[in-house]
């Protein structure tokens, strides 16, 4: 709804808007009134003061028009609206004046004939000034009042024929005039009001309206991508596993196999850009903000995208400011002390590996360029490629959900979009740069932070794993067929049921106290993970470190992990990550955390 003292300000400017569209005839049409009360009346006064009147309605029309030529130049504004109303209103107190001397010079000297045309002249006067100034009141009151004010001191000073019917007369014109001003200006303002109340709800209903057809189409274009991208890697999976079966050389096979993986990750990546934009929609990312060394975070990432660059055949370089160790001048020394940063260390890396992964995606020959470097007080984290380029006139499409510009038959067209929304949620400044068939600059401004706050470590070597006992509680038996084999790989014991009561009779035959449990949130049956965690817990008698896996990306159940100490994990996640998450539970006790697992598109 349209905010009320905005709507008073859009009615008051309507107001004067028709006061000074009329204000032109309103202040000839006085002049001319003037001339015809002082041509039917001269012989009632003097002819000197007759004309001295006349004068100063001439003056008074002149510099009126001087002024209202002078404001008609500049446009009429929310702000100046007001000031045009103060300007109405003392020209029709001058004018309110004028006739109120006209009244005494005309009736002294008239005769009864006289003064009742003067009367008549006085009634039209304000019933014109009704029509004409009813829209704003203190313009109104004062035009007219002088002119009633008069009328009654002439006949309260001066005498008339039968005084008090005069007086009752004037009292009841008089009330008239002024509940008529009042009705009609609450008419006006009421249909004003509604005029524009009637706008702001069409404007809001076509902005829902577009609103819903860019959903609509955001929709299309997801349909149209998810339906040829997913099934792409679905489709070499089943290709490659027939190939599987129908071939008995290792060598292959390990091939074969790579490929596997790789349509694996694919689909992987396509999911969980998906998860990544409803988090962003529901609100659910929320940055926990640490101090980042931006010096090993890009070395990580120069070294996991440089061997993607080389399969393409394409160079990456990575340009950072020197090091401590290494000789540098006092403003190299200085930028290498400003590359650390407040920020989100997870979602500043997905921010930048959607970037790379889009540089790769589009480069087919040259290379892509990571740098670090600091400008005007800020680091700027710079992403250039040597690929396909960007048109001026499609820049901001590109940070829309579901856009490829560039056909690659890679991923959703998500990334960008993830890229811009990410930015915002952590305050980054993101600027694009680009010309088609040269390449594009993706830069990101960050404040440096100097606080002697330790920066986010480098993910560690992962430690082996070896003879703790898991149970694993998921409905799916193909599932547990996975994690039993990939735990099992991995030199971990494993028993594995649909639930609790399935998992009972196994536990007979174990004396070992299980050290970790993985379990999925929708066992089936009514059963939830995390109440099969908790009566684990209470038959062992022991506060197991847990795992809940969950396909849910709602707030409520990231709380209800939190709230129970555990740690969530959200399908669909790759071995390492489950890898980092069961190592975390192994070690000794640990914060309970919520993992994201998603990664770059």
């Amino acid at each position: 709804m349209i905010d009320e003292s905005r709507l008073q300000a859009l009615v008051r400017m309507d107001v004067a808007q028709r006061l000074r569209s009329n204000d032109l005839s309103l202040t000839v049409g006085n002049f001319v009134l003037a001339l015809l009360v002082a041509g039917s009346l001269h012989k009632a006064a003097p002819p000197a003061w007759v004309a001295c009147w006349l004068g100063l309605q001439f003056v008074n029309m002149a510099f009126h028009l001087w002024l209202g030529l002078r404001w008609l130049r500049s446009p009429l504004t929310i702000s100046n609206a007001p000031l045009w109303l103060r300007r109405v209103t003392r020209t029709s107190g001058i004018n309110g004046l004028l006739w109120l001397v006209a009244i005494h010079l005309f009736w002294l000297g008239g005769s009864d004939a006289q003064r009742m045309l003067l009367w008549a002249w006085m009634i039209g006067i304000s019933s014109a000034a009704l029509h004409s100034l009813h829209a704003y009141l203190p313009a109104y009151f004062a035009m007219v009042g002088p002119v009633l004010l008069g009328l009654l001191l002439a006949v309260l000073v001066h005498g008339a024929i039968d005084t008090w019917a005069v007086l009752a007369v004037l009292l009841l014109g008089a009330t008239l005039y002024i509940h008529f001003a009042v009705s009609l200006r609450r008419l006006l303002w009421d249909s004003l009001r509604q005029a524009h109340q009637l706008a702001h709800l069409s404007e809001s209903l076509k902005q829902e309206k577009d609103l819903a057809v860019k959903l609509s189409q955001s929709r299309s274009r997801f349909l149209a991508a998810a339906s040829h991208d997913l099934r792409q890697p679905v489709h070499a999976l089943s290709l490659f596993v027939g190939a599987l079966k129908q071939n008995s050389n290792p060598a292959q096979s390990a091939q074969i196999l790579q490929h596997v993986s790789s349509a694996v990750d694919a689909m992987g990546a396509m999911f969980n850009a998906l998860l990544d934009i409803s988090k962003l929609d529901a609100e659910q990312l929320q940055p926990q903000w640490q101090t980042v060394d931006l010096r090993a975070l890009l070395t990580r990432m120069s070294a996991d995208h440089s061997l993607q660059a080389q399969a393409k055949g394409l160079r990456f370089v990575c340009d950072l400011p020197p090091s401590e160790g290494a000789q540098a001048s006092p403003a190299s020394k200085a930028s290498q002390a400003a590359l650390t940063v407040r920020s989100d260390p997870a979602l500043l890396e997905r921010v930048l590996r959607n970037l790379l992964s889009n540089a790769l995606r589009y480069t087919a020959q040259g290379g892509v360029l990571l740098r670090a470097r600091q400008r005007h007080g800020r680091i700027e984290l710079l992403v250039a490629d040597s690929g396909v380029g960007i048109a001026r006139a499609r820049r901001a499409e590109v940070f829309d959900e579901f856009v490829q510009l560039h056909e690659s038959g890679q991923g959703l067209g998500l990334g960008l979009a993830i890229v811009h929304r990410l930015s915002g949620l952590l305050g980054l400044r993101l600027r694009l740069r680009s010309r088609p068939g040269r390449g594009s600059l993706f830069t990101l401004m960050l404040a440096p932070h100097d606080e002697g706050a330790a920066a986010a470590p480098s993910p560690l070597a992962q430690p082996q794993l070896g003879g703790e006992l898991v149970i694993v509680l998921d409905e799916s038996a193909e599932i547990r067929q996975a994690m039993s084999t990939l735990l099992s790989a991995w030199g971990l014991g494993v028993i594995s049921a649909s639930n609790v009561d399935e998992l009972m009779p196994q536990l007979m035959d174990v004396s070992a106290v299980p050290r970790l449990l993985l379990c999925d949130y929708r066992l089936g049956g009514g059963y939830t993970g995390s109440g099969a965690i908790a009566r684990l817990r209470e038959l062992f008698n022991s506060d197991i470190p847990a795992v809940l896996l969950s396909g849910d990306t709602s707030a409520a159940r990231t709380e209800e992990a939190l709230e129970q100490g555990l740690t969530l994990l959200q399908k669909p996640l790759t071995q390492v990550q489950l890898r980092a998450a069961v190592t975390q539970a192994l070690r000794p006790i640990q914060p309970p955390i919520a993992i994201s697992t998603t990664s770059s598109d």
